[in-house]
């Protein structure tokens, strides 16, 4: 596992990642990389260091959701309405012609279909948030069920750490082994001499998931911001490269906090025919 990262000091650990994190996003900036340009970004830190946690020593199977497991919870979609604009399901469903703007995950023209997710009643709250509805807008919302033949499809959870607090992820770890035992698998993992004992083996396993969560949960919190309108181009690159490196890895979507609504969740499904629009549109004015 790269050493970059100091997983044993929460500090270091949110320095270190605010830093290579600009550093990725000012590689775009400069023009050094395009959002396209997978294996030229993996070389950078930041993406380089996820790749290495992530994909090289397994982490991403605790952030791994197949679409089945998300259906239990509403998805749902939002739009700013004119005042005596007529609508129907097709008004949900995105076309390239009307995305002029960059999306947090997508360049304008493409065509990914953007949810909200969790309770019935919550979901439009945040997307109302999420479109910016003021009192006096005229809101309309949609919801949508995923379509079953995908429910084998994965897609990568953002989130998952969300709900637990760095003290709790901390102590799982301490409640499994002395901290002399946490330091001895500690260095074992950075320096790649992994022991092959069962004791010490699942040391390794519950320090991966560790590592994950606090990872996370930092990326969620220090990463996950609102955006001004006139800075998106720049802000989202770096997360429209993560979406092409998740691709390449392949996955179908990605669940993301809302960075507007607290507790809010989103998801991101990369071909929009994955879920289709249900029940009676509601069309309000707020």
């Amino acid at each position: 596992m790269s050493q970059i990262f100091d997983f044993s000091n929460r500090e270091s650990v949110e320095s270190t990642m605010k830093k290579t994190w600009n550093d990725f996003r000012t590689a775009f900036a400069r023009g050094d990389l395009k959002y396209d340009e997978v294996e030229k970004a993996k070389k950078v830190t930041f993406l380089k260091v996820f790749d290495d946690l992530f994909c090289n020593h397994g982490g991403i199977n605790y952030l791994t959701k197949s679409l089945g497991d998300i259906s239990k919870y509403s998805l749902g979609r939002g739009a700013k309405l004119k005042k005596d604009e007529r609508i129907d399901y097709e008004r949900f469903i995105p076309k390239n012609e009307y995305i002029t703007v960059d999306n947090r995950f997508s360049p304008a023209g493409i065509e990914w279909l953007y949810l909200a997710l969790g309770s019935q009643d919550s979901i439009q709250d945040v997307a109302k948030r999420e479109i910016g509805i003021l009192s006096g807008d005229r809101f309309g919302f949609c919801y949508f069920n995923i379509s079953n033949s995908f429910y084998e499809k994965k897609v990568v959870d953002l989130t998952v750490a969300n709900e637990i607090e760095f003290d709790d992820i901390n102590r799982s770890l301490e409640n499994f082994a002395s901290n002399c035992m946490q330091e001895e698998i500690k260095q074992t993992l950075m320096t790649r001499k992994i022991t092959t004992t069962t004791e010490k083996d699942e040391l390794i396993k519950k320090l991966m998931k560790w590592c994950v969560f606090t990872y996370s949960k930092l990326l969620s919190e220090q990463i996950f911001l609102p955006v001004e309108t006139n800075e998106k181009k720049l802000e989202y690159t770096p997360f429209q490269a993560m979406a092409k490196y998740f691709i390449t890895l392949g996955y179908t979507g990605i669940i993301y906090s809302s960075t507007v609504y607290p507790d809010g969740k989103n998801i991101v499904l990369f071909d929009k025919n994955m879920a289709y629009p249900v029940d009676t549109i509601i069309d309000i004015i707020v």
